[in-house]
């Protein structure tokens, strides 16, 4: 089985927060002043966290569960 997850690049992102902010199920979190994927578990793959980010640092990819 495959499931989407958000994938963060950490060499694009700028920590601007909008991605945590827009994620309804809260599964994306601040830590150490980066966005991560706290609750994959929780994640939905609607892919907001992706068309707000701002400098492109995340992408929806298909993941083996």
């Amino acid at each position: 089985m495959r499931i989407d997850l958000p994938f963060l690049n950490p060499v694009r992102c700028a920590a601007h927060e909008d991605c945590v902010t827009v994620c309804p199920t809260d599964c994306l979190q601040m830590q150490a002043g980066r966005p991560w994927l706290a609750r994959p578990a929780d994640c939905i793959a609607c892919s907001l966290c992706a068309a707000v980010c701002p400098t492109g640092a995340i992408t929806m990819k298909s993941w083996a569960a």
